[in-house]
């Protein structure tokens, strides 16, 4: 019997739709007659159901528990991005999630996320608020290296005893042809990559909102740090988080405003910070050290369950 193939994914950043062209390319494929897997909602759900489906590709987080744990026993494909691009990976949970689809239901979800205890006591009976959401991405952006799936997501994207698939294959045609290639070479699954396959995936993923958007927040901070003006109005609550969390590293005791009112444009953003006023420079309790002194101040609440 040949071995199971898990694909290991961030959810969000299009594992499914990589199972489906795993299964697509194969020679017995149950999707043979399929040349395009989205549905209605831009997502690939909904075909492993088929009656050619025998789990031979499998799907798998970083998380180690749950229907989707890594099993130990099969060869595992992981979808690898580069460290700057996690905001973009947080962004494809984000956006494309089941159960994310309106931003109401987003900040519930992240606000669900959030330890319990923590969550209480410093916002008190709270289940979704915009402000609360974006606060506690803010503080995650602050200190990743005590993310619970950020950690583990690390372990697998350096992990070399798996085959590490390029991110950014998925929006380029010819790279996607090679990325695919490498695995069949690897696994011996001699795929048959048909042109009209790779057209119909790679140009859906190419005008998905994430992708369109990905180096936003990064355009902002590179304006902010030259001196040009941008807007920025439009920007989702992870960028802002993450531009303010940045910001506020660079910026030794300069604290953004808490709640869901944000900037227009760049000038407005440098000159909060150019006329910072001293008497309000302190200690930010999002940081873990302050002047190169340990913060005695530092939030210890875990905000990942």
């Amino acid at each position: 019997m040949q071995k199971k193939i898990q694909v290991i994914y961030v959810p969000g950043t299009f594992g499914n739709c990589l199972r489906w062209l795993f299964y697509r390319c194969i020679e017995d494929s149950p999707f043979k007659d399929v040349d395009s897997p989205w549905d209605e909602d831009g997502r690939v759900h909904g075909f492993f159901d088929h009656p050619g489906h025998d789990g031979r590709f499998r799907r798998g987080h970083q998380i180690n528990e749950g229907v989707h744990a890594p099993d130990s026993d099969a060869d595992k494909v992981v979808i690898n991005f580069k460290p700057k691009d996690l905001l973009f990976v947080e962004r494809c949970k984000f956006y494309r999630n089941p159960g994310w689809e309106n931003n109401q239901k987003r900040y519930e979800n992240i606000i669900n996320l959030a330890d319990a205890t923590f969550l209480q006591e410093a916002f008190g009976n709270v289940t979704s608020s915009k402000s609360v959401a974006r606060e506690l991405l803010k503080i995650q952006f602050h200190d990743m290296e005590n993310h619970t799936w950020w950690n583990n997501a690390k372990k697998f994207l350096a992990d070399v005893n798996c085959h590490q698939f390029d991110m950014y294959s998925l929006w380029d045609h010819d790279n996607l042809k090679k990325e695919l290639t490498k695995v069949s070479e690897r696994y011996d699954l001699d795929f048959v990559i048909e042109e009209k396959v790779i057209h119909n995936v790679v140009e859906e993923i190419k005008k998905s909102y994430p992708v369109i958007t990905r180096d936003r927040a990064h355009q902002v901070l590179d304006a902010i740090v030259s001196k040009r003006k941008i807007d920025c109005n439009d920007l989702d609550i992870l960028e802002q988080a993450f531009i303010e969390a940045e910001l506020e590293k660079i910026h030794d005791s300069v604290i953004f405003p808490y709640g869901s009112q944000w900037f227009e444009n760049t000038d407005q953003i440098r000159e909060f910070i150019d006329t910072y006023p001293t008497y309000l420079k302190h200690m930010n309790p999002r940081l873990p050290w302050y002047n190169n002194m340990k913060n005695p101040f530092y939030l210890t609440g875990k905000i990942d369950e």
